[in-house]
């Protein structure tokens, strides 16, 4: 016999209605009818609590004589292997995430700390040419105009000499 005519017939049998085995299996009453219409499959734990509430085995419940699989035994094997599926992806995606934040990280720390290796690598940071005239035989800070091209657009800096 197949899951759900198994489950109705038990349920009947015990005199229970449909509503009583959902509120003890803290499930929908639809979905009790589900499983007996057989569109859909309680999940293994359920179907382990079903079987107690209803003095029913589990071998009566998952196999059948007519049919060597039931369909509840692929739906279950199924669910565990997308479970597994699931978790291994979101392994992955966690990494990468963390990758990408420790590479943040350490791009910002460079940065932050003026690491010339770190910075020559940053593909955040832009690098300009500029061009200026530092005057001669200067100790300590001096102004001087950058320009950043030919148009003369640029900015003062400050350079130390020494």
């Amino acid at each position: 016999m197949e899951l759900g005519p198994a489950l109705k017939q038990q349920r009947e049998s015990l005199g229970l209605t449909q509503q009583v085995l959902a509120d003890q299996l803290h499930v929908t009453r639809q979905t009790v009818s589900r499983w007996e219409n057989g569109s859909t499959y309680p999940n293994l734990d359920t179907l382990v609590e079903l079987s107690d509430r209803l003095n029913i085995s589990l071998d009566k419940l998952l196999k059948s004589e007519e049919v060597p699989v039931v369909p509840v035994v692929h739906q279950i094997s199924r669910d565990v292997q997308l479970k597994r599926r699931y978790l291994r992806s979101l392994i992955v995606i966690i990494s990468m995430l963390v990758l990408l934040a420790s590479l943040f990280g350490l791009l910002s720390w460079g940065h932050r700390n003026q690491i010339e290796m770190i910075d020559r690598v940053n593909p955040f940071l832009s690098t300009k040419l500029g061009y200026g005239i530092l005057p001669t035989k200067v100790t300590g800070m001096a102004d001087t105009y950058v320009s950043d091209d030919s148009f003369g657009n640029g900015e003062w800096l400050k350079f130390y000499s020494g």
